[in-house]
């Protein structure tokens, strides 16, 4: 294998072992999500609730109205009958809401106000794409290195700094 091969070898193996990491760590992260979520679902109690407005959160770029993100604003009556408001899933979103929609939300009785939309988007969906780009992340670069590795092989040829041929 040529020197020059070898070096563009290593140095896409360090990147690779970034990505690596980086994937190990949105993994342990989409875990946590998940746990997180799991355990707030098993203690939750249910109720139904009402979409009765949006609130607008500024990004502060200043740039483009679109950059603001618009929240549902939810409405539910928990088990002792008191009305509580939460703020929702964004509008902007995979998820679609308007005015008017109903909705199941999870709640805690002893908490009332750390209320859920409960929907895979609302539980699920960050664990999910935590999954699927860490484990890309981690999958992908050792398999591309392995191709760069095998096509840097059959480039063959002679390394000229010590004139030795490297087919084999």
């Amino acid at each position: 294998m040529k020197r020059e091969h070898r070096t563009q070898l290593i140095v896409f193996a360090t990147v690779a072992a970034a990505f690596c990491v980086g994937g190990v760590v949105l993994l342990v992260l989409g875990f946590r999500s998940y746990g997180d979520s799991r355990a707030f679902a098993a203690g939750a109690s249910a109720a139904e609730g009402d979409v009765v407005g949006f609130e607008t959160w500024e990004s502060g770029t200043g740039f483009d109205e679109r950059d603001n993100i618009h929240y549902a604003v939810v409405v539910y009556r928990a088990a002792e009958g008191r009305e509580v408001r939460f703020r929702g899933p964004s509008r902007d979103g995979l998820v679609r809401l308007a005015r008017g929609d109903k909705v199941r939300v999870l709640y805690h009785p002893n908490d009332p106000e750390n209320a859920r939309v409960d929907s895979f988007m609302g539980l699920w969906f960050a664990a999910t794409m935590l999954w699927i780009v860490g484990g890309g992340a981690v999958v992908i670069p050792p398999l591309t290195l392995w191709q760069a590795w095998k096509w840097a092989k059959r480039q063959g040829g002679t390394d000229e700094t010590n004139g030795k041929s490297d087919v084999k």
